[in-house]
């Protein structure tokens, strides 16, 4: 017999199947970004969370793991190493600047060392939109993570001086237009990171430190 089209493939996890029931419908349709952007190399090895009305998914967000300069994990990793010279003229017919990633290195709120984890693909159905559904997936997750921090450090590539722990720092690529509904999220806007495009979306690149658990 056929599958039906809410069946997820026996190599696809249910519980990813149903968080692109979410992000589908959010980043595909509404949003008009590509399904070959959509899903990534990190999604395989990202912590998935997807919050359910009765059995319908309908937010959704993941936590992909430790990001460091030295590492080589995901599609991430090798991206922290490059330098502003790589983003040089990418600019639109009207001047406007259209690189494709944001400026790696250094900033005030980072040090260009430091390992992080990111969070992103957050994403809430526009029928549960308005309820706290979003932030209450972000506090569950950072709250896990805080208390994983441990399990988490084990991933860090090695430097010189040794394994560098994860100590709290988490990014989010967020969209340039909800950036403040970020901020109330604690996240900062690190203005070193610029602004780029992603999927004809400006983003902007956003901090936020936890408080791990020893």
């Amino acid at each position: 017999p056929e599958a039906s089209p809410h069946t997820p493939p026996k190599d696809v996890p249910p519980l990813f199947f149903a968080a692109l029931r979410v992000r589908i419908p959010v980043f595909i349709t509404e949003q008009r970004c590509s399904i070959e952007g959509e899903i990534d190399a990190d999604d395989a090895r990202s912590w998935h969370w997807i919050a359910f009305d009765g059995h319908l998914p309908v937010a959704t967000l993941r936590l992909v793991p430790i990001i460091t300069v030295t590492g080589q994990e995901g599609s991430e990793a090798k991206k922290v190493v490059v330098m502003e010279k790589e983003h040089v003229d990418l600019h639109d017919g009207e001047g406007r600047d259209r690189r494709s990633e944001p400026y790696h290195g250094a900033t005030k709120i980072w040090d260009g060392r430091e390992p992080y984890i990111k969070i992103g693909r957050m994403a809430t159905l526009a029928s549960h939109r308005g309820r706290g559904i979003a932030q209450r997936l972000i506090e569950e997750s950072l709250s896990w993570a805080a208390s994983h921090a441990a399990d988490l450090s084990q991933q860090v590539g090695k430097e010189p001086g040794g394994a560098l722990p994860w100590t709290g720092l988490v990014l989010s690529h967020a969209q340039k237009s909800v950036a403040g509904w970020w901020t109330k999220m604690g996240f900062e806007v690190d203005d070193g990171l610029g602004v780029w495009w992603e999927e004809g979306i400006e983003h902007v690149g956003m901090w936020r430190r936890v408080a791990v658990e020893e």
